[in-house]
């Protein structure tokens, strides 16, 4: 799919009429996508579990951010990419500030000021927003891109939303990259596992630190899978949040997992918390 041009305030007219920016859950199209950026970061397209659409993602620090927001139990939503609008608040804020506001590069005209990520979390039974720009360490350093979140986080601070910023960590990626691991085969086909299985290879597990091996053995042999088939399995209980498990070490190439907790009763990305 070509990309779209951003470069004029028409672009910007059109973009809205055919409604990126706009929506909420699989409706939603996000205002830039990584077809429309030149960027020098891994650029992704990730599969929703939750919303059921394909996220953007710019840079592998926002897809780091992603894996660990979505496996939250109280985000109920995620829209990447999402668009300060109206453009003459952001003007008047970079003003008030005593910034210049973000204008293109080729015509000068201002730029519609995006925020990484606007969750929707489900607290107590109340709907909660929180917006997160993501900026590596090197970035957060830069005093013009610290003006550009100053004119975001007086943006959401006007709207009563809470507003912070993402620049990662070692541990924040392992758990990322298993979260990522774990989901995968659930992202690439549709119910692999049946619930009834799951708990079929859930009744055979326990609490503690096992040999993976051993696991895809037992599956193997009171479950009757093939080997392929046993791995998945763990990893989908994970991914459903059948099981809870230490995320702190890389679990792709381990010889073992630590189980923290059985639970029977989930059957979905319902708990924990990022």
């Amino acid at each position: 799919m070509a990309g779209r041009k951003l470069k004029t305030f028409e672009d910007f007219k059109r973009s809205l009429k055919n409604k990126y920016g706009l929506g909420e859950g699989n409706s939603y199209k996000p205002w830039l996508r990584v077809q429309d950026v030149k960027s020098k970061g891994v650029r992704s397209q990730i599969s929703g579990l939750k919303t059921e659409r394909t996220h953007h993602t710019l840079s592998s620090l926002e897809t780091e951010l992603f894996y660990l927001i979505e496996f939250s139990g109280s985000v109920v939503d995620i829209r990447e990419q999402f668009p300060l609008f109206p453009i003459n608040l952001s003007i008047k804020i970079a003003k008030a500030l005593g910034v210049e506001h973000p204008v293109h590069p080729e015509t000068k005209v201002p730029i519609i000021i995006t925020t990484d990520f606007l969750l929707t979390r489900l607290i107590s039974g109340e709907i909660v927003f929180e917006a997160i720009s993501v900026k590596s360490k090197d970035e957060s350093d830069d005093p013009r891109v610290l003006e550009k979140i100053e004119i975001e986080r007086v943006w959401w601070e006007l709207l009563g939303i809470k507003f912070s910023y993402f620049i990662g960590s070692e541990l924040t990626k392992i758990q990322s990259s298993n979260i990522n691991w774990a989901t995968h085969p659930i992202r690439s086909e549709d119910n692999i596992f049946t619930e009834v299985e799951m708990n079929a290879a859930l009744s055979v597990l326990s609490i503690g630190q096992h040999f993976i091996r051993d696991i895809c053995n037992l599956f193997i042999s009171e479950l009757d899978l093939q080997h392929e088939s046993a791995q998945n399995m763990l990893r989908c209980l994970i991914a459903k949040k059948k099981i809870e498990v230490d995320l702190s070490y890389l679990l792709e190439n381990a010889d073992f997992i630590e189980i923290l907790n059985l639970n029977v009763a989930k059957g979905s990305l319902a708990s924990g918390n990022y």
